[in-house]
């Protein structure tokens, strides 16, 4: 086999063959059991020299086919795979077009600090952490804090943060009115932020904003995990324009159709925009989005970039990307056409190392249970879709079981929760959980 075909089928066709088998180790071990060694040597004329060459012959002929069949079918472009990493935010370099921060308020001068991120009452916002432990890190934690020239002991409070919760949240309504498909974004970064906030003696208060400089908290055994100054990236970015010359009247003469050419912005590239109150329409062509609307003209309306190539590191970027990217294959180009419900373990399996987690989880079993209460209703990573037609807590339970590559790896919980985030997605008949074995 030559090493152009070799390559076709490691990018796209291994997987057609599931059990892939080599004759000729196999006529070559059997050989061994042949005593007599005149036998032996006339044996491996016919079976190597002879059959051999027409099983070789026959393998190139089935890869060529396979080749052609592969070549037939096209691939999904997805245009709008969404990949995220957390950076320092003194690091982040602004001439990387590839990572964008997921809130632009993260790098105003400060971080984040009195922005006022809204606590119960008697709480003070102090700031957000990033944790790289895996574990959840919520509650009380004792500290100090200084207040002029003065030290007191203090008691902080953390929760999971919310404030990127929303930009997911709004992404998913901008998918929408674009009519362009949904699959879950990987927020296992997302949830690993925090909330700090200093809770406050009974009937004090503090008008000024706290910052880290004037806090010193005792994480305890998560302190060796815990970051600050730390924001997530990801791959999308805002883009303000106005209305431009391509401005085509509809028949009727009331609306106007604004052109937004994605083709001269460089097609891999996934375009959306936001609807906003003077859009009526938006509809996705080949190069081109059109934007219907009673405005002839406009200002400030904003669109999505999602770039596609290759993510670029800039220095001191050092935690791997998490995407929501599905490897090519022939079974996924095949089922693409022909998606139904699930129906076998091999279909359910490919279906989940489809997905980008091949470096931190396998999936090794699953389960299906009649207990819908044996596991607790969790929130997965979709938690602003509601099915409302079928109550999860009436569906039988599919159980997946994972194995971790890097065991005790902080991200290793959120992979698996966006596995089964996505895997709900395509799979109404139950209710699915993720359990490492």
């Amino acid at each position: 086999m030559n090493t152009q075909n070799h390559g076709q089928k490691a990018a796209g066709l291994g997987g057609v063959m599931e059990y892939p088998f080599d004759f000729q180790s196999y006529i070559q071990d059997r050989l061994r059991d042949i005593r007599d060694l005149d036998e032996r040597h006339f044996a491996k004329e016919v079976l190597l020299n002879g059959m051999g060459k027409v099983i070789q012959t026959m393998e190139r002929k089935y890869e060529d086919l396979q080749e052609r069949v592969y070549q037939e079918i096209e691939p999904e472009h997805n245009q709008y795979e969404i990949s995220m990493t957390v950076i320092d935010r003194h690091h982040f370099d602004p001439t990387n077009h590839t990572l964008f921060p997921v809130r632009e308020e993260d790098l105003a001068k400060g971080g984040d600090a009195g922005l006022g991120e809204e606590g119960e009452e008697g709480e003070l916002y102090v700031g957000t952490v990033f944790s790289q432990w895996d574990a959840p890190v919520e509650g009380e934690f004792n500290g100090t804090m200084s207040v002029g020239e003065e030290t007191r002991k203090a008691v902080f409070l953390a929760r999971p943060s919310r404030k990127y919760r929303k930009h997911i949240e709004a992404l998913y309504d901008i998918f929408r009115a674009n009519f362009i498909p949904w699959t879950t974004v990987n927020t296992a970064y997302l949830d690993k932020f925090y909330d700090i906030f200093l809770k406050l003696p009974r009937g004090e208060e503090m008008k000024e904003p706290l910052s880290w400089k004037d806090c010193q908290i005792e994480f305890g055994g998560h302190g060796g995990g815990i970051r600050y100054d730390m924001i997530p990236v990801w791959n999308i970015e805002r883009i303000v324009f106005k209305s431009t010359d391509f401005v085509i009247p509809c028949i009727d003469g009331i609306y106007y159709e604004h052109e937004f050419l994605t083709e001269s912005m460089g097609g891999a590239d996934g375009y959306l925009i936001e609807p906003n109150e003077e859009i009526l329409e938006i509809r996705h062509e080949k190069g081109r989005i059109i934007i219907k609307s009673l405005q002839e003209t406009f200002e400030s309306w904003q669109a999505f970039r999602l770039a596609q190539s290759p993510t670029e590191y800039s220095l001191d970027y050092q935690l791997p990307c998490l995407t929501n990217r599905k490897k090519d294959s022939f079974f996924r180009r095949y089922s693409g056409r022909h998606r139904g419900n699930l129906m076998t373990k091999h279909d359910l399996f490919r279906r989940i190392m489809e997905l980008d987690i091949e470096n931190y989880m396998e999936v090794t079993g699953y389960q299906i249970l009649e207990d819908a209460q044996a596991f607790p209703m969790e929130e997965g990573m979709n938690w602003f879709i509601r099915d409302e037609l079928f109550p999860m807590d009436q569906r039988k339970l599919l159980v997946l079981e994972f194995k971790e590559k890097k065991p005790g790896y902080f991200l290793s919980k959120g992979i698996i929760k966006f596995v089964i985030s996505q895997m709900q997605l395509e799979i109404s008949e139950y209710r699915c959980v993720g359990v490492t074995v």
